[in-house]
């Protein structure tokens, strides 16, 4: 990555927390690939759910336009079908204009292309599924100079190394939203998320923690704060794991690394189900929790102590059966897969197997991966 993905990178994750600061961040980035403007649509799955769009200052300046009010008004759900073809493809995969079944001659004469062609100089646009999450479609359209009767080859490499980073910036800004909006101030609204969570500076040191990151600290079954207040486990191979990711995605939310999450599982010595780490970056220009504040977000999760979640919605959006549903449940309960043969009354086989169909049906690798996956769509908000 060079010196202008890692700028970039620390504007994306500022977002999370200052959703305002989207324009520049989405400059840098367009900076970064050589393009000249970027629109970034987030969509919900809800019914009456309205588009969410960032705009990079191209783009953004246009629309406060005359011209920008009336291609708002008449012409942008003539995108509609761009974005629906992307929701259909795979994610982090750049797919230029050219590849959606319309000739160059096609696109150029539609009346949305044309007029943006006019007034802000876009030409050809590379379009940019972000995730592969069922509750949530986020897309990025990246336009080029019309002087580019192609788009740069090294566009498609250079944003694909920013992909990982603006997904979970998109990510952890839900979170925060759903939070600030709820409960208004940040850290009274931590202390109602039922998961710990911690934010640590990018040298290691946790400088907020709820109260459930409080217990799971003071139990000091196999995780503990240090005097310095950094994380320690009962394995030191697996607390310089953590202190490494730890400097890493701190790092990277200040523009100097490229490490966009990580999943980490701490054994208990009390042989009880271990615990989750699930550490990303986060940024925080205007002091929304503490001044200066760069680093890691850091969520704690004890399997033995998720709170009773609702299934059905998971299990209407993944697809997954009755049976199937209880396995998830199971699963993110610690149940081993003996326990989950003997509560379905079916063999270790099946017991097996059916796991196996519900990581598939939800795109997980592994036990760990689903049970994040489930606090992100069902987050343990009391």
């Amino acid at each position: 990555m060079d010196p202008r993905g890692y700028q970039a990178l620390e504007l994306i994750y500022d977002t999370a927390v200052n959703p305002g600061s989207w324009r520049r961040a989405l400059d840098a980035t367009a900076s970064a690939v050589d393009a000249k403007a970027i629109a970034l649509v987030i969509r919900g799955n809800k019914a009456g759910a309205k588009d969410l769009t960032m705009m990079s200052s191209v783009y953004l300046d246009f629309s406060r336009t005359p011209a920008g009010w009336y291609y708002g008004a008449w012409l942008s759900r003539m995108q509609n079908q761009d974005w629906d073809f992307l929701q259909a493809q795979p994610p982090h995969e750049p797919v230029p204009d050219l590849e959606t079944g319309l000739s160059a001659e096609a696109l150029d004469a539609r009346k949305d292309y044309a007029f943006l062609r006019k007034r802000t100089g876009v030409a050809r646009r590379l379009g940019i599924r972000l995730n592969a999450d069922s509750v949530w479609f986020d897309a990025m359209s990246i336009g080029f100079d019309r002087q580019k009767a192609e788009i740069p080859l090294s566009a498609s490499e250079r944003s694909r190394a920013l992909l990982p980073h603006l997904t979970k910036a998109l990510e952890i800004g839900r979170v925060f939203a759903l939070l600030k909006a709820r409960y208004k101030a940040a850290l009274a609204a931590l202390e109602r998320v039922q998961a710990g969570i911690a934010i640590a500076l990018p040298e290691g040191q946790i400088v907020v923690k709820n109260a459930e990151a409080e217990r799971i600290f003071g139990l000091k079954d196999g995780i503990a704060l240090s005097g310095e207040g950094r994380i320690l486990t009962s394995d030191p191979d697996v607390t310089s794991k953590i202190q490494a990711h730890v400097l890493d995605v701190g790092s990277t939310a200040r523009g100097q690394a490229n490490r966009h999450e990580s999943l980490i599982s701490i054994a208990r010595p009390s042989g009880r189900t271990p615990f989750l780490l699930d550490i990303g970056p986060i940024s925080d220009s205007k002091a929304e929790l503490e001044k200066g504040l760069d680093g890691a977000l850091v969520t704690l999760i004890d399997p033995e102590r998720i709170p009773y979640l609702r299934m059905d919605r998971f299990t209407e959006l993944y697809g997954l059966t009755h049976a199937e549903s209880d396995v998830c449940r199971w699963i993110a309960d610690g149940a081993s897969i003996a326990e989950i043969a003997e509560r379905r009354g079916t063999s270790p086989t099946t017991a097996k197997n059916q796991v196996s169909t519900v990581l598939s049906k939800t795109g997980v690798g592994s036990r760990l991966e689903l049970i994040r996956l489930i606090l992100r769509v069902l987050p343990p908000v009391a």
